[in-house]
């Protein structure tokens, strides 16, 4: 089950009804005490709000200032949700037979919280339900109730099993035509009869949320340390080898402490032998996991994690967090995990900001497994791909959640002071603007311009005339880059890739510019087919039969073949056939970084390539020179 849209009135700064949105990954960025915080604890309330080491406790205070209510409402949409569930014995139903879906197909479920009292917590399924007087209430009447129903309607359960509630319910609603049914979203309360058997199926998928705060200790004696390695030593204890050997050595142990008391009573009776006769030893049977109380992480150098820098012991604990909830996903056999982390660049080094970054985008893209972050640095938002964006602001007295895209970016921008990465100090020796699609791309260009001739050769590092962007970027410090860069009037190249038409009406529009830009499109699909297949083959250590599957060379017109090939797709396929997995992504990284290295102008030439990527570089040194 994945989270597709929280729903939240009542609840703090969330006075009235606010819906939102989520993704595999989502990010909440605005000022301070905006909201961010709120909807990941309003999530842990959800999921975690009635554990007894439930990290957020629901009280009073929670209902929002001035409200028309003293109930809390907390919603959730859900995609992916199971499509059987077993309430009855062993016969299966589905949520959609038993009309527990909402009017878009998905399961809405509101969880009540009257007077912010979490033991007071009422459970609604928010259904298109049927209004028919005989089948509006029948996730509410228990089996006698529903045999009375059935009766009354005439229908014959001689065929059923009149022990299953779900089998009875489906031979009343077989009793009417689809046109008798008409539906109506409807409230459901699960704490009753049928409703309330399906609802302890459905808590068993329910994803199992992790929340990581930002105001944590960050120490080694933190929970989140030691609770993932109480739990190794408490199962490492119940193995029966450890066992027998534990088992020995408390006799050996138990023999020498009653050896020593009873040489000890003995010399007693010697000065008082009334005391001496009330003594006897007792040995208590050993807590061996308190033996590994207060157990630490320390460096090759034997530094232990709360004399490490705050950022490491942050970055450690934060994985920590990570390896717990994994084990909690495990123990209850869970097929969803959702990872939420409050502020995760805090105390964090830029550069590990970026590694952060990619590792959440990377966890997003599991199938098991959903991100939420909270942000309020232009950094992490910059990193950030822009439909992943969540922006809160106020609005008058309701906080405003808007959906990352180029209507909304600029508020963000100015809202976190998000700048151009371009030197304004260099701006006025600027003189030329390369634009390419992605950021592969700009790896790739700049490892190009130094495979060609000399007199071609162009310095993107340091030559100060030009700089090179990705237009399609998806990330808020490109948009930043490319809405700052446009507004200072000069000539652009542009290079798009050839597998869509409408890059040639791009390129077409560029060229009919009267500032000098130029448009090209490239002739092969893509940049991933100017690097040669050979290279291909070795960088992702293709065995022969897989590199024929992906390109015969002994054909005569193989580089044609070459030129139309979705180089990463293929390779995707190949390593999904070995079982493996690989992101397109990565490839394409490796494939504009490993593989353009490896290339030479000979090679080029091969391809039938070297002449067009001579006509890219002599425009660039005209608008130069």
């Amino acid at each position: 089950m994945r989270i597709k849209r929280l729903i939240l009135k009542n609840f703090r700064i969330f006075k009235e009804t606010t819906i939102i949105d989520f993704d595999n990954l989502t990010a909440f960025i605005g000022k301070n005490d905006i909201g961010k915080s709120t909807i990941l604890e309003a999530l842990d309330i959800f999921f975690n709000g009635r554990e007894k080491d439930a990290q957020v406790k629901l009280d009073k205070e929670d209902i929002s200032k001035g409200a028309y209510s003293d109930e809390i409402l907390i919603g959730m949409v859900f995609e992916d949700f199971p499509q059987k569930l077993i309430v009855d014995a062993t016969v299966p139903t589905n949520l959609k037979d038993e009309f527990l879906l909402n009017k878009d197909g998905l399961l809405e479920i509101y969880k009540k919280y009257p007077n912010g009292e979490t033991r007071k917590e009422q459970v609604y399924i928010v259904a298109n339900h049927p209004t028919h007087e005989s089948l509006k209430d029948l996730l509410t009447l228990k089996i006698s109730e529903l045999k009375q129903r059935a009766s009354e309607l005439e229908i014959d359960l001689s065929d059923e099993d009149k022990r299953i509630a779900s089998r009875i319910r489906k031979a009343i609603r077989n009793k009417f035509s689809d046109e008798d049914i008409e539906l109506e979203e409807t409230k459901i309360p699960v704490n009753k009869e049928g409703a309330k058997q399906i609802w302890k199926q459905l808590e068993s998928y329910l994803p199992i949320y992790a929340l990581f705060k930002a105001d944590r200790p960050n120490v080694d004696q933190d929970s989140e340390v030691q609770n993932p390695m109480k739990i190794t030593i408490k199962k490492i204890l119940r193995e029966q080898k450890i066992q027998i050997k534990l088992k020995e050595v408390n006799e050996k142990v138990k023999t020498a402490i009653t050896e020593i008391a009873d040489e000890t009573i003995n010399k007693l009776k010697e000065m008082n032998p009334e005391i001496a006769q009330e003594l006897e030893p007792i040995v208590p049977e050993p807590k061996w996991e308190n033996v590994f109380k207060g157990i630490t992480i320390s460096s090759d150098e034997g530094i232990p994690l709360n004399k490490r820098g705050s950022g490491v012991r942050r970055l450690i604990l934060l994985n920590f967090f990570r390896a717990e909830a994994e084990k909690k996903k495990e123990e209850r056999s869970v097929p969803n995990i959702i990872y939420a982390f409050e502020e995760p660049e805090t105390s964090q080094h830029p550069d590990y900001q970026h590694k952060l970054i990619d590792a959440f985008l990377s966890l997003s893209k599991r199938e098991d497994t959903q991100i939420i972050l909270t942000t309020h640095s232009p950094g992490i938002a910059g990193l950030l791909p822009i439909e992943n964006l969540r922006f809160l602001y106020k609005q008058g007295d309701k906080v405003v959640v808007e959906y990352g895209s180029d209507g909304i970016l600029e508020k963000i921008a100015e809202s976190l002071g998000v700048l151009p990465s371009v030197d304004k100090d260099k701006i006025d020796k600027l003189k030329l603007i390369v634009c390419v699609e992605g950021p592969t791309d700009v790896e790739f260009f700049k490892r190009l311009s130094g495979k060609v001739d000399d007199d071609l050769k162009v310095d993107f590092e340091n030559d100060e005339r030009i700089i090179i962007i990705p237009l399609g970027g998806s990330t808020l410090k490109y948009w930043v880059d490319n809405h700052y860069l446009r507004k200072l009037g000069l000539p652009e190249l542009h290079i798009y890739d050839g597998d869509k038409k409408e890059n040639e009406r791009k390129a077409e529009q560029i060229n009919n510019r009267s500032d000098d830009s130029k448009g090209f499109v490239t002739r092969k699909r893509e940049i991933e087919n100017y690097v040669h297949p050979n290279i291909v083959k070795d960088i992702f250590s293709l065995n022969d039969k897989e590199f024929t599957n992906l390109i015969d060379l002994s054909k005569t017109d193989w580089i044609a073949d070459w030129d139309k090939i979705d180089v990463p797709k293929e390779l995707m396929e190949i390593y999904k056939s070995k079982g493996w997995s690989i992101q397109e992504s990565k490839i394409k990284e490796k494939i504009s970084t490993e593989g353009i290295e490896r290339m030479t102008i000979e090679l080029f030439k091969e391809l039938n390539a070297y002449e067009e990527i001579k006509e890219w570089f002599i425009s660039i040194k005209n608008t130069l020179n």
